[in-house]
């Protein structure tokens, strides 16, 4: 399965593009399903079609839906109730699922778990999710890794052992499983949509450097409104292949449009749903001395960089952003010695 996450500034344009590249992989013979992860509805309103948390069939080879966190929590919460009274303690009965939804972070769990269950299933050929604006959408890219962190220490309470606990290991691998398909490039690319005004260019470069940090491959940028790249523009994102999207003088919604559009974005013999960039933006390799952990960081200078080992833990922050690493068993006992960037990597050196 390819997954295409398509993000960017808020108003550029990523929901229509989303939908547009859905439509072109669907017209490409792929069976597509085109997902939404916010409450905007924005995707249905593109579509010009009402969209469910359910996949709705809306032409041959495509599907859309919106994800409902409280649905899927409603559904969900019969069975998961006992299991929290039993594991803390606690006395739910009687509470609300809804209530439940106000917890910081539950319903991006819900849309995270949607989006693992479709890439367990396998039915499509092409996973196209509208992930919403750029500091939404990396968030809860970023949560995949936390979320699984939380739960292993969560549940690792004696009072905890039992159905609760073998649902947490469940939950937390299937996490870790998701998280590892959308790292690998081959399967999964990201795509930020932007705008030529200096405000969005500058939001871009946070999003390429967030989504380097947290190991994402970035496959193409998509230039709204525009037909051709202003030197400048192709200048700062010399790494990218940059695609443009015609300016139209009317609202681009319904199928028929988006067709056209799309075939302007990806002209024949073009796969929408092809590898426009391949790399790891994240890589470990052996050296002479121990090993060698390389992060792609564009956009950052070295004094925006701070790096901290914790036993198995490697926090890295960059300016705003942080990043608590899992290191994998083969650099347990190893400390990271030094730390360099050179043009655009962060090289991490354990001995």
């Amino acid at each position: 399965m390819r997954i295409l996450l398509y993000t960017g500034k808020g108003g550029a344009g990523k929901t229509t593009i989303a939908a547009a590249t859905a439509v072109r992989c669907a017209e490409s013979h792929k069976r597509t399903l085109l997902v939404g992860t916010d409450a905007s509805q924005g995707l249905a309103d593109c579509l010009n079609s009402p969209l469910t948390d359910e996949p709705a069939e809306l032409a041959p080879n495509l599907w859309a839906q919106e994800i409902d966190p409280l649905l899927r929590l409603e559904r969900g919460w019969p069975d998961l109730e006992p299991l929290l009274c039993q594991a803390f303690g606690m006395d739910f009965e009687g509470t609300a699922s809804e209530e439940l939804t106000l917890a910081p972070g539950l319903a991006d769990f819900m849309r995270l778990l949607a989006l693992q269950e479709h890439c367990d299933q396998g039915e499509y050929d092409v996973l196209v999710v509208d992930a919403g604006s750029s500091v939404y959408a990396l968030q809860l890219l970023g949560h995949l890794e936390g979320l699984g962190w939380w739960l292993q220490r969560l549940l690792a309470r004696e009072s905890s052992a039992g159905e609760l606990a073998a649902l947490g290991a469940g939950v937390s691998a299937g996490l870790a499983k998701l998280r590892a398909m959308l790292m690998d490039s081959a399967e999964c690319s990201l795509r930020v949509v932007m705008s030529p005004e200096q405000l969005a260019l500058r939001e871009s470069k946070r999003a390429l450097t967030f989504a380097s940090l947290y190991g994402y491959n970035v496959d193409a940028l998509i230039l709204n409104r525009q037909k051709r790249v202003p030197r400048p523009v192709a200048d700062t994102f010399t790494a990218w292949p940059i695609l443009c999207a015609t300016l139209y003088d009317r609202d681009v919604v319904g199928h028929k449009l988006l067709s056209e559009l799309a075939l302007a974005l990806f002209p024949p013999p073009m796969d929408a749903a092809d590898v426009l960039v391949r790399g790891q933006a994240e890589r470990l390799s052996r050296d002479d001395e121990g090993y060698l952990l390389s992060i792609k960081l564009p956009f950052v200078h070295e004094d925006d960089i701070d790096l901290l080992q914790h036993k198995s833990e490697l926090i890295l922050q960059v300016g705003r952003m942080r990043r608590v690493m899992q290191l994998p068993p083969v650099l347990e006992g190893l400390q990271a010695a030094d730390a360099i960037l050179e043009e655009g990597t962060l090289e991490i050196h354990f001995h």
